[in-house]
């Protein structure tokens, strides 16, 4: 037989390292040659789009299109340490780091086409990379030919800023603080599953997610890292299990330790909620790791609700579900 239940579950998550642990990322901006502004970051981009959002962070600050942006990633030679790309700290951390830096390259821009226009900075606009009075828009100059200009007086037009917020280390008593973690992303999903009573097998069907990110600097990006968090999270709740003996794994490859493959994702409907942060980048927090977080005791939620049994531990294999069933119903004898 064939049950439907309906689970949720609500949590919230410190991101960045916090606890008083030191915790920063530099970056600086500088205007090279061929038309482009460079950004150099060490942040590593594992594929929840860092690089994308740091682009976007020094376009809207430098008022040029994201195409002009360059940015060289994660180069000891030529970088400075932006952390790690864990605690879903690099949007937060890297992303403020940028936007310092290019807010720098910017007021260095103005300064030196006041001097240029033999003009005070607040008579001045910007648009697209070029730099203009404002009572005579046509008169203008880009960044680059100012770069030139600049670099002919033995200066040039680069900044470099570091992001490196406190934290307090909580009351070893209370565990509590004044301020323990830079912000905390809040997330609350509904999910829905069907449990095959007969066989133990569950399917997830529809995944109702809400997200407090601050700022969505890019919508699409964090949609896709509340997806692809879900899915590893319906992974966690179900089927990723590690088979330990005498301290040697039994199931060391994708034959025997089960991930989710696209015929297990489910139907998302996902809705973000822009409640800034009034310290991050724009307003934005982090969503990496509490994407993930919620899906697994809303699952465990969802199949009590659908079987009356209560399962604690994880994954929830069919072997568990039947053998809660047959427990829920007094019948423990094989």
């Amino acid at each position: 037989m064939k049950k439907r239940g309906r689970g949720i579950a609500t949590i919230m998550f410190g991101f960045g390292y916090g606890e008083g642990f030191p915790d920063h990322s530099i970056a600086s901006a500088e205007v090279e040659d061929e038309g482009k502004i460079l950004i150099r970051t060490a942040a590593a981009d594992v594929g929840q789009g860092v690089l994308t959002v740091i682009t976007q962070i020094a376009a809207e600050v430098l008022k040029v299109k994201p195409e002009v942006i360059r940015i060289i990633p994660g180069d000891t030679h030529l970088t400075k340490n932006s952390g790690s790309s864990s605690a879903t700290r690099q949007t937060f951390f890297t992303g403020n780091a940028v936007k310092k830096a290019s807010e720098g390259l910017l007021s260095n821009i103005y300064h030196y086409a006041s001097i240029e226009f033999r003009s005070n900075y607040v008579e001045l606009g910007i648009k697209d990379g070029y730099i203009f009075r404002n009572d005579n828009p046509n008169n203008k100059i880009s960044y680059w030919e100012l770069a030139k200009r600049v670099k002919e007086k033995g200066d040039c037009l680069k900044a470099e800023a570091s992001f490196f917020p406190h934290t307090d280390k909580p009351d070893p008593k209370t565990g509590q603080g004044e301020k323990v973690y830079v912000a905390y992303t809040f997330v609350t999903q509904v999910v829905e599953v069907e449990v095959d009573t007969d066989t133990g097998i569950v399917q997830v069907l529809n995944v109702y997610t809400t997200a407090d990110i601050g700022k969505a600097v890019n919508p699409k990006n964090v949609e896709g890292q509340i997806e692809g968090g879900t899915v590893q999270g319906i992974g966690m709740a179900l089927m990723e299990e590690q088979v330990v003996k005498e301290g040697i794994t039994l199931n060391p490859d994708l034959t025997g330790y089960l991930i989710p493959t696209s015929m297990d994702t489910p139907l998302f409907t996902t809705r973000i909620v822009e409640n800034e942060d009034s310290e991050g980048p724009f307003g934005a927090k982090g969503i990496g790791e509490p994407a993930t977080i919620a899906t697994a005791p809303a699952i465990a939620n969802a199949i009590y609700d659908a079987t009356g049994a209560r399962i604690c531990d994880l994954p929830i294999t069919p072997e568990k579900i039947l053998k809660a069933l047959k427990e829920k119903r007094g019948d423990c004898k094989e």
